[in-house]
């Protein structure tokens, strides 16, 4: 049974990794056919390999996505785990991001002094990027972005909350599937691979990704995780 289970997967994941590919590989060659039609000007010459990069980029980071979604399911044992200053890690993660100011959205943290975790520092700090990143996706002009790094009695809690479009209720237990995107007013941005790979990480440190949302009120993600 967990091996069916294992192959199901698998054909799904290459079944959506296909269609994924399939939809930028169309348009660069939809736009090399058009382009090479007949002589254009240098101006739409330009405008053709801009459309092309775009697609390329698109496609590049599927392929790398789907490399890491490989690395973690057969080959964990590729990503050391060491004592992690979280306190310092989530600082400068959102030091960073703050400068992104996409759409004018604002980022704030409040970090606990002193937490350290074992794991892997490069998995965290793309866990946290991912998250922060869907933020910025999903947020409003002129919105919020909130991150909190605290502890309880024996675990960690990092949470990613932000004032954005929220998510449905039947859609907040899909979110974290490979590839998927919930509604039209969020579809067409992004591959679907951000949240899933960010729970695959916290799966990986032996932890969970939860998430509360109102839409219309914005999202909240909180990783947990218990200290070893």
């Amino acid at each position: 049974e967990k091996l069916d289970k294992a192959f199901e997967t698998e054909r799904q994941f290459t079944s959506d990794a296909s269609h994924e590919l399939r939809t930028p590989m169309s348009v660069i060659m939809a736009q090399c056919e058009y382009t090479l039609e007949e002589p254009r000007p240098a101006k739409e010459y330009e405008e053709a390999l801009r459309v092309i990069q775009r697609q390329s980029r698109k496609m590049s980071g599927l392929i790398n996505d789907m490399l890491d979604f490989a690395r973690l399911d057969t080959h964990s044992d590729r990503y050391g785990k060491v004592n992690i200053d979280m306190t310092e890690l989530v600082t400068s993660v959102c030091t960073d991001m703050a400068l992104i100011r996409e759409k004018e959205i604002s980022l704030q943290f409040e970090v606990e002094k002193g937490v350290g975790f074992y794991g892997n520092r490069e998995l965290f700090s793309r866990l946290l990027a991912n998250l922060i990143s869907n933020a910025y996706r999903y947020g409003r002009e002129n919105g919020h972005i909130w991150v909190r790094l605290w502890t309880g009695e024996k675990e960690l809690h990092l949470s990613v909350a932000d004032d954005g479009i929220g998510i449905n209720g039947e859609e907040q237990q899909k979110i974290f599937r490979r590839f998927y995107q919930a509604d039209n007013s969020r579809s067409g941005v992004g591959l679907g691979l951000g949240l899933s790979m960010a729970y695959e990480i916290a799966r990986f440190h032996g932890g969970d990704i939860s998430v509360e949302s109102v839409p219309g009120n914005g999202s909240i993600f909180t990783f947990t995780a218990t200290f070893l």
